[in-house]
């Protein structure tokens, strides 16, 4: 969890995703060794989709925020695409599949994660954070929640996320039951982490990024940003998150 694979992943094989998965995953891609990956490439409609995910996992690495591995994958036709590992043995929420009372279960278990989360969402912004692209996965006696799907996330304008979208609408919920199901402090403590991060970082992680990805994308201008605004964002997100 939470790692980048070092070494080149070349895939194998590609399938669409079975009916029903995010409408920004339009491949998985699996390697020689058989493991699953799920592809974010260039498209028309989001061309920094893959800058948008490479960033936002490294964030997370940087913060503690758990994800999924991710790496650089080399598709069959030679380009390349974001790559998020699939974790074969995690859980997801799925209305009719999981009782409510086992995923309240879930998410008090994993409430430190969740909240983490939730400070990278606020900041960015992040739109689209809802129950269905979060994973639960046993760690020993540990129940972790993991982060992934950047897809409807912008690079920091325009700001904050739109109202009514659904990570507004899931943080709502999980700060209203008595007790809450976020912890504010948590996301406080993330919130501190993702703002010690340096305007340098930010345009390092850019710049790492495939050519392709980063098509007329100003990396220099982003670390300039970050190195200027990060502590203001990172207040009026904690502004945004407490009630």
């Amino acid at each position: 969890m939470s790692q980048m694979t070092l070494l080149p992943v070349v895939l194998v094989d590609e399938q669409p995703p079975e009916p029903g998965a995010s409408k920004d995953l339009l491949w998985i891609g699996l390697d020689e060794q058989d493991r699953r990956y799920a592809l974010k490439t260039v498209e028309p409609n989001h061309k920094y989709l893959p800058l948008t995910e490479w960033l936002c996992y490294h964030l997370c690495g940087l913060a503690g925020i758990i994800t999924p591995d991710f790496a650089i994958v080399t598709r069959l036709d030679g380009s390349e695409a974001f790559g998020s590992r699939w974790e074969e043995a995690a859980k997801q929420f799925s209305p009719g599949k999981v009782s409510d009372a086992e995923f309240i279960g879930w998410l008090t278990r994993a409430r430190a994660d969740i909240s983490a989360m939730f400070a990278l969402d606020a900041f960015m912004p992040n739109d689209d954070r809802h129950l269905g692209n979060i994973l639960f996965a046993q760690s020993g006696a540990r129940l972790r929640a993991l982060a992934f799907d950047w897809s409807r996330t912008r690079i920091f304008e325009p700001w904050p996320w739109a109202p009514g979208c659904n990570s507004e609408k899931v943080w709502q919920w999980l700060i209203g039951p008595n007790p809450p199901l976020a912890n504010l402090k948590e996301t406080q403590d993330r919130m501190g982490r993702i703002q010690a991060i340096t305007g340098q970082q930010v345009e390092a992680i850019l710049e790492a990024a495939p050519e392709l990805w980063r098509d007329n994308f100003d990396c220099a201008a982003a670390g300039r940003w970050w190195q200027s605004e990060s502590s203001k964002r990172a207040e009026l997100a904690i502004k945004l998150l407490t009630p």
